[in-house]
């Protein structure tokens, strides 16, 4: 009778590990039941504040990139050239994008300047129209936005200048 009363070692260990299955399965159903029963604003994360240092240092390499990036036109001669330089200052200031637009144009417009009418004052061969039409598109240049440069492109590109290509004297 005594050996019935004795358990089996092995029926003990399953017993031990089947009620702690049945804690464990038993924190997950009332851990689930908190959430679901929780509101969802109050599970809401608050953004972290970067450490300032981190902050300059992703500024220090945008700045990095768009110095790096940075279109400087030719030194132009005629009309003709100083088209094609205003048009490609637009064009590669544009497709840097926003955060290094604004700079890069800038740096190419100061460099390139407004194109030189009063050396076409007196010219008789469509210079002097010319020269007015691609200052247009040079004040254009001065307050454009990054992603409305086509304005711009237009005014350029609506520009005809002289066969010759109305060289500066």
């Amino acid at each position: 009778a005594q050996a019935s009363l004795a358990q089996d070692p092995r029926s003990v260990a399953t017993k031990s590990a089947g009620k702690a299955s049945a804690i464990r399965m038993m924190r997950f159903v009332l851990l689930a039941l908190a959430l679901a029963s929780t509101p969802v604003s109050s599970l809401k994360v608050d953004p972290v504040s970067a450490p300032h240092a981190l902050v300059g240092a992703s500024s220090n390499h945008e700045a990095t990139l768009c110095n790096t990036a940075k279109h400087m036109p030719k030194k132009v001669d005629s009309l003709a050239e100083y088209k094609d330089e205003a048009s490609t200052c637009l064009t590669w200031c544009g497709a840097l994008g926003g955060k290094c637009f604004n700079g890069c144009l800038s740096d190419c417009i100061g460099y390139l300047k407004a194109p030189p009418c009063a050396g076409f004052v007196l010219d008789q061969n469509g210079c002097h129209d010319a020269c007015t039409k691609l200052n247009d598109g040079f004040t254009c240049l001065q307050s454009v936005k990054a992603g409305a440069t086509e304005t711009c492109h237009l005014k350029l590109g609506q520009t005809t200048v002289p066969a010759k290509g109305c060289p500066y004297r």
